[in-house]
C-alpha cells in the first residue's frame, strides 16, 4: 500500500492506494497548520482505509510548487516515514498532479497553483489516452502575465486555442481569463479543482510499479523563485 502527502499548499490531501484503487482519502484546509495537523490526519486515514504503518510498501509526496513551509512539512513526514519502514520513497511534481486529473479530456491543459501576492505556478499539459505531458516550463507569473502567455501571437494570429485551466482559480483569475479569452478558456468547476491526493498516489504508484525511487537524503521541494525557471520533467 501507498500513502500519498500533499501539503503543497493552505490545502492538504492524503490518500492510501495500492494495485486495488484508492482505500482510503481525506482533503482539508489546513491554512498554516500543517505541522499541527498532518500526523493525525494520517494516523486517521490509516484507520479509515484498516491499515497500519507496517502495512505501508511506499511513500509519494507533493514536490511542489507550493509554500515553503507546508512543503517542508510534507517532505519531513514522508522522509520519515521511508526511512522509518526502509520503503520507497516517490515525489511528484505538484501541478504534475493537477493535470493529471484532467487526463480524460483532449483540451489543453493549464494547471495553476496560487503563489500569494497575486502570483500562479503554472504549467502547461497535453492529455493523450488517460495520460498527460508537461510542454512548457514551470513559471511563476500574475494574472496578466499568464494572459500574456495565452495570447502570444503565433503566425500573426492573437487568439489562443481553447484550453482547460485547472487548479487554484480564485475569482480575480477566473474574471481575467473570461474577460480575455472568452470562451476559449474552459474553467473547471471548484469540485474539479479540489486537490486529491489520489491523483498524486496513482502517478506515486506508477513509478512504484516500475521500481523507481528517489534518495529521502537528496530529494529536495521545489521551490519556483521569482522569475521564471526551468523544471525538471519526469
Amino acid at each position: 500500500m501507498l500513502l500519498a502527502i500533499d501539503t503543497a499548499t493552505r490545502t492538504a490531501s492524503l490518500a492510501l492506494y495500492s494495485a486495488e484503487g484508492v482505500h482510503a482519502e481525506t482533503t482539508w484546509r489546513a491554512r498554516a497548520n500543517h505541522t499541527v495537523e498532518l500526523m493525525a490526519q494520517v494516523v486517521r486515514l490509516l484507520e479509515l482505509g484498516h491499515a497500519t504503518k507496517e502495512d505501508l510498501r511506499a511513500v509519494g509526496v507533493a514536490l511542489g510548487p507550493g509554500s515553503f513551509t507546508g512543503l517542508r512539512v510534507g517532505m519531513s513526514v514522508a522522509k520519515g516515514l521511508a526511512f522509518a519502514r526502509r520503503i520507497p520513497l516517490l515525489g511528484i511534481p505538484t501541478l504534475d498532479a493537477v493535470a493529471y486529473a484532467h487526463a480524460h479530456q483532449r483540451l489543453p491543459i493549464w494547471a495553476i497553483l496560487a503563489a500569494g501576492r497575486g502570483r500562479y505556478s503554472v504549467a502547461q499539459y497535453a492529455a493523450k489516452r488517460g495520460a498527460v505531458k508537461r510542454v512548457s516550463d514551470y513559471v511563476l507569473v500574475d494574472a496578466s502575465g499568464l494572459i500574456e502567455r495565452l495570447t502570444r501571437e503565433k503566425n500573426g494570429d492573437a487568439k489562443m486555442a481553447r484550453a482547460l485551466f485547472c487548479g487554484d482559480i480564485d475569482a480575480a483569475l477566473a474574471h481575467a481569463l473570461v474577460e480575455q479569452c472568452g470562451s476559449r478558456a474552459v474553467i473547471a468547476s471548484p469540485a474539479l479543482n479540489a486537490r486529491r491526493a489520489a491523483f498524486l498516489a496513482e502517478l506515486a504508484w506508477a513509478r512504484f510499479q516500475r521500481g523507481e525511487a528517489d534518495d529521502p537524503r537528496t530529494l529536495v521541494p521545489m521551490y519556483m523563485p521569482h522569475e521564471s525557471v526551468e523544471g525538471t520533467k519526469h
